[in-house]
């Protein structure tokens, strides 16, 4: 009798599953990139190169006009009067205080 119940209880177990050695799933990660690889690289050859896009350039066209005033001949004459000079400030022809830079 003890022939049979170590019979049955070796009958009703399952074997566990081994587990894949490392070489193995190394080999087999570098044979599936290498066919997956070489499937898009056939893949992109036979597609072609789609033609480019007409390329838009545009342009900015900006229109100045330069007014430039030329004196008529006979009204170009200068006359001299007296000076005056004022110690507080000298203020132009134009009636606008003389432009002043770090320089002057």
């Amino acid at each position: 009798m003890a022939a049979s119940t170590t019979a049955a209880v070796t009958m009703t177990e399952r074997a566990r599953p081994r587990r894949p050695s490392p070489v193995l799933v190394l080999w087999g990660s570098i044979a599936l990139f290498a066919v997956l690889f070489a499937l898009l690289t056939y893949q992109l050859s036979a597609a072609g190169v789609p033609a480019p896009r007409p390329v838009l350039v545009r342009k900015v066209i900006k229109r100045r006009v330069v007014t430039t005033f030329v004196p008529t001949p006979g009204a170009s004459t200068v006359t001299s009067g007296p000076v005056t000079t004022s110690s507080a400030s000298v203020v132009s022809a134009s009636g606008a205080a003389p432009v002043t830079t770090g320089a002057s």
